[in-house]
């Protein structure tokens, strides 16, 4: 069955009756309806939301002083006694290499300190390793053979962070030799050295003898010649020379 374009147009005109188109244009007599839209944002399934600590730096402290291979004084007053490592004291055979390394190490520098096991001693100083940068000073004395690793859990103190591995270097590390001090020329006995005669010094004598009593021999006196009296007895045959001088 056919419909005729009357009817269609009818037909068209009973719906939009029916119907309210909103063309985005209000109306006289329409009520204004305001509607607020609110976005939420909300994390997706890879988004984590995520909060960055800001991270201390570790103080630094200059050395001001070197004590010795161990030893340091700091501009903050403190002094500070490596961790887990000994040097020779002074008057020691390497004293002076340690030491003078020490100071070509840290002296004058910016430092780090790093906690061991203990906080201090019963001196009074920090227990510490002493970094310059990356640089464990400790290790390096160790290693240039200037310290010995010490003060660890083998002599019976407590086991600190970093033994294992100064033991291992100090056992590759060559030792330091000093050269052996030439003796001294020995001096016949009873002389006394006093600058000049008197003192301790018998009148009669030279060189110096010592003041009688107690009587002395030959053999503790050596070679003298006799300008005077002779309470030691030293010149039997009175020739002024004694217990065989020239």
């Amino acid at each position: 069955m056919r419909i005729g374009w009357a009817a269609l147009v009818a037909a068209l005109a009973v719906t939009a009756a029916g119907c309210e188109i909103d063309d985005g244009e209000p109306t006289a007599g329409d009520p204004v309806v305001t509607q607020t839209v609110t976005e939420t944002a909300t994390a997706g399934p890879t988004e984590v939301a995520t909060s960055v600590e800001p991270v201390a730096e570790e103080p630094t402290y200059v050395v001001t002083h070197v004590v010795d291979g161990d030893t340091l004084d700091l501009d903050s007053g403190d002094t500070v006694r490596l961790v887990g490592i000994d040097t020779p004291e002074r008057g020691e055979c390497g004293f002076g290499p340690a030491q003078s390394a020490m100071k070509r190490l840290v002296l004058g520098k910016e430092v780090t300190l790093v906690e061991s096991d203990e906080d201090a001693d019963k001196y009074g100083r920090l227990l510490r390793y002493v970094e310059v940068g990356d640089l464990d000073v400790g290790l390096r004395m160790i290693r240039k053979g200037l310290a010995i690793a010490r003060y660890d859990s083998r002599d019976g103190y407590g086991r600190h962070p970093r033994e294992d591995r100064y033991i291992t270097a100090d056992e590759a590390a060559a030792d330091v030799t000093c050269p052996k001090p030439k003796p001294k020329p020995e001096e016949p006995r009873g002389f006394a050295d006093t600058g000049e005669k008197g003192g301790d010094c018998e009148p009669g004598y030279d060189p110096c003898v010592p003041r009688y009593p107690p009587d002395l021999d030959c053999a503790d006196v050596g070679p003298v010649t006799v300008t005077g009296s002779d309470p030691h007895g030293l010149d039997r045959d009175g020739d002024g020379v004694a217990c065989g001088g020239d």
